[in-house]
């Protein structure tokens, strides 16, 4: 099982909350969003002083988050782009409309996360899962596929199993629009031939925060391939952030259940 860490870069308590995680071997992976100015290459190599234990990954930022976005040449442009809501980003989307600075913004994100950390990213997926989203699957699809095989990261889906989900009394309706979008991202990277994670968890309402530390142990139970993936958010400075933090703190995870991407 895989359990990885969104957000890093986002903000200083959620670097220094993931950063303690690694140390004390709680997390696999880690996800960075390098789009951003704040997530420098500075910041970035604090996080590579660990990449013997965790697989670092590129966390593409496809909507406006508030946060100025890092310079960098491959830019749609050559200057950082003006990214819409993420409620503008779907409907438009479902709408139909085709954005032509797709490719574009996915390649410019690639090429910094080089440029902060010296070589391509272990795995991608996008912030609040837009990488699955209609066009900006089909451009990630054709920019995976556009590397050299031997530098190919995986892709992230967020396919999961509601009987699970249900049978274990854990959260599942948010889990069941994002693991339908998660079904359809992952057939379409197995038929494309890039590789990708089996099984998907850690979807909840984050105002249930206080609930986390008895949802842990069965969102563990939910994946019992290796490559199966749990998702947190640990941070300090917001309180949901900060109960999972805790929580991870506390927990043991079984003996040989956490382990990095294979395959």
């Amino acid at each position: 099982m895989i359990v990885c860490a969104d957000d890093y870069g986002l903000s200083d308590g959620i670097d220094e909350a993931i950063l303690e995680l690694c140390r004390r071997g709680k997390l696999s992976a880690v996800s960075c969003m390098v789009a951003l100015e704040r997530c420098s290459a500075e910041a970035m190599a604090r996080l590579l002083e660990l990449k013997s234990s965790v697989d670092i990954g590129l966390h593409l930022c496809l909507t406006d988050i508030g946060m100025a976005l890092s310079e960098c040449s491959a830019w749609p442009g050559g200057k950082p782009p003006q990214l819409p809501s993420f409620p503008k980003l779907v409907s438009r989307l479902y709408l139909g409309f085709e954005d032509a600075h797709l490719p574009k913004t996915i390649a410019a994100q690639h090429e910094l996360f080089i440029q902060k950390c010296g070589a391509g990213p272990a795995f991608i997926d996008g912030h609040l899962y837009a990488h699955q989203l209609p066009s900006i699957a089909d451009a990630l699809e054709a920019f995976v596929q556009s590397l050299p095989a031997e530098s190919r990261p995986y892709v992230r889906n967020t396919e999961l199993s509601l009987p699970d989900l249900r049978s274990r009394r854990l959260p599942w309706l948010k889990a069941a629009f994002i693991g339908r979008a998660g079904r359809q991202m992952r057939q379409r990277l197995r038929n494309a031939g890039i590789r990708t994670n089996q099984g998907f968890t850690g979807i909840y309402d984050f105002k249930r925060f206080r609930q986390y530390p008895s949802y842990l142990p069965r969102f563990v139970e939910c994946l019992p391939h290796r490559n199966g993936i749990l998702v947190v958010h640990p941070g300090r400075g917001e309180a949901w952030r900060e109960q999972e933090l805790a929580a991870l703190l506390e927990f043991s995870f079984p003996p040989g259940k956490l382990n990095r991407f294979e395959g």
